[in-house]
């Protein structure tokens, strides 16, 4: 994994964590993270974590 990306942004951060926070909630695994670079990953995960536990949340009675 690259521990610098020179191409992001705020817009770029938000969209990864968006992203992410989608496929948690639809329970896509972590691993689908489609970012190499750690930043980006690192916001989309967050963004994964956020969403699943919604996904967990609507799973449980």
């Amino acid at each position: 994994m690259e521990l610098v990306e020179n191409h992001w942004n705020l817009d770029n951060l938000e969209k990864a964590y968006r992203h992410g926070f989608m496929a948690g909630m639809v329970g896509k695994p972590s691993v689908a993270c489609p970012h190499q670079a750690e930043v980006m990953a690192n916001a989309w995960e967050a963004g994964w974590q956020d969403g699943r536990e919604h996904f967990d949340l609507k799973r449980c009675p």
